[in-house]
């Protein structure tokens, strides 16, 4: 497995790194702890920094480009009704996207910033955007359409136009759009909108299968919104961490090597607060350190998945960050600083949406 066949049973130092967390008026503060093979116990049992074993040296993995995993956050900026039409209300919305992207610049990643009607369309959202695209990250569209009955083409390529050219206007071509699934063509829509990249690839997506192509065991009954049947799709890491073209909302799980949309699957059905989760309730999901290990852990699996493949499109660590709320002070260094050891061996790399669909592309070409 190479160099880094030993990868899941390092134990990082503690990174000193806090973040608060408001819980019914109370600030718990979490130390970020090293990724390991196996998650630690609950934050209660985690202990602080100074408790940590200090003579313990993380592992370090000799540099490599062979097989590099590529990073992608899709942040959903969305939940703001009515930010278009209340100044106040968007520059608060805006401020926590900023805060957002310049954490996450600061500790060395570069995020999709995918945005909703609502925000796309306000007032302030030029200089924005101008403030996002300049710290590296990309700017795309979260469209958040496709809802309960079957919309028909026309429909859906018209809500997806609109979307695509509202954050056009904003002096961005967007390539990737989330938020998409439906019982309808969702994947032609997308496609006549002028849009190359899905993510956000949840349960409901399945809806718009062929019959034939249904999973076995998997009931059309039992997924009646996007809000009732958004988990995961229950793929192996193969699929998951492999993109694959389709032109077809009816067969959109069979690869098809002329498709014109590329499907990233990664860890949808899941935002990062809720990785860590494994009930999630009706109050949600709380910010947590459990997160943050949980996602270094995927990170590391993604990493050693890639190892082995001999599929050349492999491999995309795909996670999603919804905000909506402001995450906790902190939280976005730690989470980027948790796989640092990863990008500092070569071995990850940070990604646009755009950067990921060339790879990809090229690799059409070259074979």
């Amino acid at each position: 497995m190479g160099d880094i066949s030993n990868i899941m049973r390092v134990r990082l130092q503690s990174s000193g790194m806090k973040f608060k967390k408001v819980v019914l008026g109370l600030v718990l503060i979490s130390s970020l702890f090293g990724c390991s093979s196996t998650p630690p116990a609950n934050t209660q049992e985690m202990g602080n920094p100074s408790d940590s074993d200090s003579t313990t040296e993380p592992t370090t993995y000799p540099p490599t480009t062979d097989k590099e995993t590529f990073l992608t956050m899709s942040v959903h900026v969305e939940g703001w009704k009515g930010e278009n039409k209340n100044t106040e209300k968007f520059d608060r919305h805006s401020q926590i996207i900023l805060d957002v992207a310049h954490e996450a610049h600061q500790a060395g990643a570069v995020f999709s910033f995918e945005l909703s009607s609502e925000f796309a369309t306000s007032s302030g959202a030029k200089g924005v955007v101008d403030e996002l695209l300049s710290l590296g990250h990309a700017i795309e569209v979260h469209a958040d359409v496709g809802s309960v009955g079957t919309p028909s083409l026309e429909e859906l390529t018209r809500q997806l136009s609109v979307k695509y050219e509202q954050v056009q206007s904003l002096g961005v071509t967007p390539i990737l759009v989330s938020g998409i699934c439906s019982k309808g063509p969702f994947v032609e829509a997308a496609l006549s909108a002028g849009y190359r990249i899905t993510t956000g690839v949840v349960e409901y997506c399945l809806t718009s299968l062929d019959v034939s192509h249904h999973p076995e065991g998997w009931n059309i009954d039992e997924c009646p919104s996007p809000s009732e049947c958004h988990g995961n799709l229950g793929f192996s890491i193969s699929r998951k961490a492999t993109p694959w073209s389709t032109s077809s909302s009816e067969n959109w799980t069979i690869p098809n090597s002329d498709g014109g949309l590329l499907i990233v699957v990664g860890e949808s059905g899941a935002t990062i607060k809720c990785l860590a989760e494994d009930d999630i309730g009706s109050n949600g999901c709380e910010y947590s350190s459990e997160d943050i290990n949980e996602y270094a852990r995927l990170a590391e699996s993604y990493v050693l998945y890639g190892e082995e493949s001999n599929d050349k499109r492999c491999c995309i660590f795909a996670t999603t960050i919804s905000v909506g709320g402001s995450p906790p002070e902190g939280f976005i260094s730690a989470l980027v600083s948790s796989i640092s050891f990863l990008v500092d061996s070569g071995h990850a790399k940070w990604r646009t949406p755009l950067q990921i669909y060339e790879r990809v592309t090229q690799l059409k070409i070259e074979q």
